[in-house]
């Protein structure tokens, strides 16, 4: 538990990602006291003073494992950012069942089962936050993405769904569609066309760190007290 029970505990998912680790650094800056979730590569997870935790989310039993885990450790949570996800991409006459399930599996019913998992604690407080990193897939469709797709356009309506039931009661419930970042493992296993297509079709050509400024939007999302039900978008691709 931390040390001061004034200081927000928050769980973040797939912390050893680019945008989850982000993320991290961010609510570090802020004071918050961190569980840092990863599948695999514990070295990539950022260097912060934390509880490290590991999860395979193609188990449906590890999220609520996760989940109570982490409050025995912290004795609370304050907020939860789901960062994690998988790819399988391949044409939909060509994508195998196994894909999509293991895509369905990580992407949509992990976090619903996450969600359902910490659900007691958030409703018992009657306060906290929840933010579901989403993409710009589940707003726009993705050619030879279609399980990706599927599943993150699911992860909004579960975010919505969240929103409705958990709002009333003081939980506020977001999601956030973070710009494409291209030093991400998704970023970095995108084909060159599809690169070449995202810098086309974004408006604003300013030069920034999208994972940092998706980081820092998130951190403040957390503590916005009148937003819940939204998806907030922080990319320059206007979807059709």
């Amino acid at each position: 538990m931390p040390a001061n029970p004034s200081t927000p505990a928050v769980l973040v998912c797939g912390a050893s990602g680019t945008l989850g680790g982000a993320v991290a650094r961010a609510l570090h800056r802020r004071g918050c006291a961190l569980g840092l979730h990863r599948h695999a590569h514990p070295e990539r997870l950022p260097e912060l003073p934390c509880k490290a935790y590991a999860a395979d989310f193609r188990d449906p039993e590890q999220p609520a494992a996760l989940a109570k885990a982490f409050l025995s450790d912290f004795g609370r949570l304050d907020a939860l950012v789901w960062a994690a996800g998988i790819a399988r991409d391949a044409p939909a006459a060509a994508q195998s069942e196994a894909d999509v399930r293991e895509v369905l599996a990580v992407d949509l019913s992990a976090p619903f089962l996450l969600a359902k998992a910490l659900a007691r604690t958030f409703l018992k407080q009657k306060a906290g936050s929840v933010v579901f990193l989403s993409s710009h897939a589940a707003l726009s469709g993705r050619a030879g993405g279609a399980a990706y797709a599927m599943a993150q356009a699911g992860l909004l309506s579960l975010m919505k769904s969240l929103a409705r039931e958990w709002g009333p009661l003081g939980v506020r419930v977001n999601a956030v569609v973070p710009p494409f970042v291209r030093e991400s493992e998704m970023g970095r296993a995108a084909s060159e066309a599809f690169v070449e297509a995202v810098a086309r079709r974004n408006v604003l050509k300013l030069e920034a760190d999208p994972a940092a400024e998706a980081g820092r939007f998130i951190a403040d999302l957390l503590e916005n007290r009148t937003a819940c039900g939204q998806v907030f978008t922080l990319d320059g691709r206007i979807a059709i």
